[in-house]
């Protein structure tokens, strides 16, 4: 059981987990690194994390597809299942990497990700939808205009997009 406190951040540890020095450093380099202050939780995610109205059940039950709608960029790895039985592991094997599209699609590609961030907020939720059924047009539309106003990547996609223009 985790019984141990490390006094700088509070985080538990094993009894084990001490060094040679009798000290817990594996949290923030000993106390030499200092986070910032996590910026306040937008009241939109609160109220749709919390509330149980048909839109926030409907984000809470879909999450997953919100969250990928409106991603800027994609993940990419190996994922190497694990062998046995047990509880689900996410394992990566080799290198992780993130694939982002160029700011414009072509005929090949229908334009996604951060791309859609470039676009009319109505033609990219339009977009959005059209891969994520079970999403509430309502609440895309509001997590866009989120996103939209608080996320640095969306005004420099639309930066971009103005550059060249």
């Amino acid at each position: 059981m985790m019984t141990e406190i490390f006094n700088f951040c509070q985080a538990l540890f094993w009894r084990n987990e001490l060094n040679s020095s009798n000290k817990y450093t594996k949290c923030y380099h000993d106390g030499k690194v200092r986070l910032p202050n996590l910026a306040e939780t937008p009241d939109l995610l609160k109220e749709f994390l919390t509330n149980n109205s048909l839109k926030a059940r409907n984000y809470q039950q879909h999450i997953r597809e919100y969250n990928a709608a409106l991603e800027f960029a994609s993940m990419g790895d190996k994922v190497k299942a694990p062998s046995g039985n047990g509880p689900y592991c996410f394992r990566i094997h080799g290198q992780i990497y993130h694939r982002i599209a160029p700011l414009y699609s072509n005929e090949r590609f229908k334009p996604g990700y951060g791309q859609l961030y470039i676009f009319d907020a109505s033609e990219a939720n339009s977009r959005r939808l059209e891969n994520n059924s079970s999403c509430l047009s309502s609440v895309m539309k509001k997590l866009d205009a989120l996103l939209r106003t608080i996320n640095p990547y969306a005004e420099s996609y639309l930066q971009m997009h103005q550059l060249i223009q």
